[in-house]
């Protein structure tokens, strides 16, 4: 018999020790609890107290055993908060490295930004941490990944995509369960943060569709995604609008890709009888009848709010969320079969 924990015994005591905070954004989190989250993530970032040597030059500490990974953890803060100046010339975030482009300097701007500016400008600097991330592994020749005798090219494929995404998968995983903890609204994935679900569609759905349409294959429907998600997070009507367009535009590219192999030729209404024709995508009646009315949806809503044509009026948030979700539930079943 398994022994159980106070707070498994009693919901009440659950409830105390961790408490619900809903939906909130990163604006609406007090000092402390940036700093908390910080605390969390410091293995991944750097000491922010600088350390102040006798005889040597004051340094940030990295946590690292070997000095090769504390190099590499050093350039991805320095190449981090480069890529933030150059992107954003006119506001300068790091101001600090504008003036001294050092490790150290570096070092101070990311950890100032993190806890002081606003959440667009923490999440990009957040953003752009994982695509430095990401670019390290990019390259199989660098680290000699190479197919082992015997192995199909389908499980070495797999295998080399596991590994490309092995360090951005664990640094999300821990960034993610510190978020939801704390309740903040956003949910970091292979295409980037998205709006942040319950547990169980995120796990469900969303991860795991998401995950799949990060093989280069899918590279411009995992673009058009990545663009839903960005105007879903302006919170504008426009935005709201946009994200209707690239989400229903992200479907019409998997099934082009699907049928044809490639992008740029077809409708939706003509794609989806022709994939299921060739077995593409599931035949049986009650998905059929899914796909049938998940086309007319987006057709509708297409054209009611969608940017292409003349809306009849500007999408809500509401109309976004719906449609995000239709589509995932859409790229599911099709991944299923």
């Amino acid at each position: 018999m398994a022994f159980k924990l106070w707070s498994e015994l009693n919901p009440e005591a659950r409830k105390k020790l961790k408490p619900d905070f809903g939906f909130r954004s990163w604006n609406s989190l007090s000092e402390d609890e940036k700093y908390k989250i910080w605390k969390y993530l410091e293995s991944y970032f750097f000491n922010k107290d600088i350390r102040k040597e006798r005889y040597t030059e004051n340094y940030y500490e990295f946590y690292e055993k070997y000095q090769e990974e504390r190099e590499q953890k050093q350039k991805r803060i320095h190449l981090t908060i480069y890529a933030l100046n150059h992107k954003y010339k006119a506001q300068t975030y790091a101001r600090n490295f504008l003036e001294d482009s050092t490790l150290n300097s570096s070092c101070h701007d990311f950890y100032e930004i993190f806890m002081k500016q606003d959440a667009n400008v923490v999440m990009e600097l957040l953003s752009l941490y994982c695509k430095i991330l990401i670019s390290e592994r990019k390259d199989k020749t660098t680290y000699k990944i190479y197919k082992t005798k015997g192995e199909t090219n389908e499980k070495y494929l797999k295998r080399l995509q596991e590994w490309r995404w092995k360090d951005f998968d664990k640094f999300s995983e821990d960034l993610n369960g510190i978020f939801t903890d704390f309740g903040i609204n956003l949910y970091l994935t292979r295409q980037g943060f998205i709006p942040r679900q319950e547990e169980k569609i995120i796990k469900e759905i969303y991860e795991p569709v998401l995950n799949y349409l990060s093989h280069p294959k899918w590279k411009e429907v995992s673009m058009l995604l990545s663009d839903s998600f960005d105007e879903y997070r302006k919170n504008i009507p426009q935005g709201y609008s946009n994200c209707v367009t690239n989400t229903i535009s992200s479907i019409q590219a998997f099934l082009q890709i699907i049928v044809s192999g490639k992008t740029g030729k077809g409708e939706i209404s003509k794609l989806i009888p022709e994939a299921q024709k060739g077995s593409l995508i599931p035949n049986d009646f009650f998905v059929k009848k899914i796909f049938d009315n998940i086309e007319s949806v987006f057709a509708h809503e297409r054209k009611r709010i969608a940017t292409p044509h003349p809306k009849e009026e500007y999408a809500t948030e509401k109309d976004a969320h719906i449609i995000l979700n239709l589509a995932m539930i859409f790229f599911q079943h099709c991944i299923q079969n």
